[in-house]
């Protein structure tokens, strides 16, 4: 069995995935000196630019909507291997057709279960947009499973991303204030076209919702 996937303690949680991976996106970009924020939304809060930071607004903003590790059962007590780690995009229901209609936004998939590896998470994550199918079952490596997302081991990683990003083929340009309100607005109409009042009532976490935004100087 992999290291990666032998389970300390027990499998991490997606807010855990998501605390571990934003910090180390945070310190990325503060080693190579690229200046920029990032912050949780989620479909009960209004989707604002944060207030005090408004002083440049020539950059790229991206989504990156993060979703837990599964693991698939058996019935024999073989190795854990890769053709059973799979993420499930199911719920909230509607998340999954609102990031198909959002070119900027990606999923941020961890590909692993060991606790210990959580100082590296970063460089072990998948960053992906579904296609037109709107099956909601993917798998790091599965030739056998019924869905057309059966194999994203080859999909980008952070570095191949974020080089996809300052290179302009991804995420969305922003150049004015003005532009980023009509971003957002957007953004928050969308939600509310997506889920209505079937969000959590207490909201008692900003990331409950696992989307994060991120603004880029460019």
């Amino acid at each position: 069995m992999p290291v990666f996937l032998q389970r300390y303690l027990s499998i991490p949680q997606e807010r855990e995935y998501e605390a571990w991976t934003v910090q180390q996106i945070e310190d990325y970009f503060s080693r190579i000196g690229m200046r920029s924020l990032i912050w949780a939304v989620s479909p009960r809060d209004e989707v604002t630019w944060p207030a005090d930071e408004h002083l440049y607004m020539d950059g790229k903003i991206i989504g990156l909507q993060f979703k837990q590790t599964k693991v698939r059962s058996t019935q024999t007590n073989t190795s854990l291997d890769y053709s059973r780690i799979r993420w499930d995009f199911a719920n909230p229901k509607g998340q999954f057709s609102l990031l198909q209609r959002r070119k900027e936004i990606f999923y941020c998939l961890p590909t692993f279960l060991n606790r210990k590896i959580s100082r590296s998470a970063l460089e072990h994550c998948i960053f992906w947009r579904p296609g037109c199918h709107n099956d909601t079952n993917a798998w790091y490596n599965n030739p056998r499973a019924k869905t057309p997302y059966k194999c994203l081991a080859a999909e980008s990683r952070w570095g191949h991303f974020i080089e996809r990003v300052v290179s302009c083929e991804v995420g969305e340009r922003i150049q004015s204030r003005q532009q980023i309100n009509s971003y957002l607005a957007d953004l928050q109409s969308l939600f509310q076209e997506y889920y209505g009042q079937n969000t959590d009532p207490d909201n008692s976490r900003t990331s409950a919702f696992g989307l994060y935004l991120i603004y880029l100087q460019l």
